[in-house]
């Protein structure tokens, strides 16, 4: 009979627990308690008075990304397979970009948005000092060295 009260009492108290919404607990304002700091405000309101608004988000791509990361572990299974029964290799799957990297113009790399700000400055500049860095067809590359430049090596035979 006692168990059927407690049982009672609980689903009284659990009731009114589970409807009763708690305050949320700031632990900035019990230091600041006692102290002579200023009131401080709430964290929303505080960030609207000094004027700076949060840029907005941008919408998630993680079924994109989720949908080849899928693709690029069963293209592994794929190669696992062949590679097993030894049979010849299947084309390589084609290279996915992730929407949110930036392309840098002079290197063709991709970065996010923090690092592609920091790097196409960098690249722009390298690009400025050593025009001929990346075109391979016009470098002119030095005569590499000839058997006969004057230069004894040590499996030659010495000269007497």
């Amino acid at each position: 009979m006692s168990r059927n009260i407690t049982s009672q009492r609980h689903a009284k108290i659990c009731q009114k627990s589970a409807t009763k919404r708690r305050k949320v607990f700031d632990s900035s304002r019990q230091r600041a308690e006692g102290t002579d700091l200023p009131a401080l405000k709430p964290k929303s309101q505080g960030s609207s008075s000094t004027g700076k608004a949060e840029p907005p988000k941008k919408p998630s791509n993680w079924r994109k990304k989720h949908n080849d990361f899928i693709a690029t572990i069963r293209a592994a299974k794929v190669i696992t397979r062949v590679m097993k029964d030894g049979g010849p290799l299947p084309p390589p799957p084609p290279p996915t970009y992730d929407p949110d990297y930036v392309q840098c113009p002079c290197c063709d790399r991709r970065f996010n948005q923090g690092a592609a700000d920091r790097h196409i400055k960098f690249c722009q500049e390298q690009a400025a000092r050593m025009p001929t860095k990346g075109k391979l067809g016009d470098a002119k590359k030095p005569p590499g060295r000839t058997p006969d430049d004057g230069v004894r090596h040590w499996h030659q035979t010495p000269v007497v």
